[in-house]
C-alpha cells in the first residue's frame, strides 16, 4: 500500500509540474533529443522506484509505464505515442545487468 501511494503521489507531483508545459510541447516535438530525454527520465523513475520505494522489477516497469501513458493521454495537446514508448523503453533499459 505504501508503494502505491508513493507511486501515486509521484505521478500527481509529475502530471501538475509538467501541466503548464503544452503551448512548449510543440516546439519540443521538434527537438530530436525529446526522445533521448523521455528515455532518461524512464530510466531514471525505475531506478529510484526500485531503489527508494523497494518496488520489484514488474512493478516499476508498471508504474513507469502509467506514468509515461497518463502524461501523454492527460498533459499533452498532442499524445505522440512513441514518447510513451521511449519512456516506458527506459525503464526496461535499467533492468539490464552490465
Amino acid at each position: 500500500m505504501r508503494k502505491l501511494l508513493l507511486a501515486l503521489c509521484c505521478a500527481f507531483f509529475l502530471s501538475t509540474t509538467t501541466a503548464n508545459a503544452n503551448p512548449i510541447h510543440d516546439i519540443q516535438n521538434s527537438v530530436p533529443t525529446d526522445k533521448a530525454l523521455h528515455f532518461a527520465a524512464g530510466y531514471i523513475i525505475s531506478d529510484q522506484l526500485q531503489r527508494n520505494a523497494g518496488c520489484s522489477a514488474f512493478e516499476a516497469f508498471l508504474i513507469t509505464s502509467a506514468i509515461a501513458w497518463g502524461k501523454e493521454k492527460l498533459v499533452d495537446d498532442h499524445v505522440d505515442n512513441n514518447d510513451a514508448y521511449a519512456t516506458m523503453a527506459g525503464g526496461l533499459f535499467y533492468q539490464i545487468n552490465f
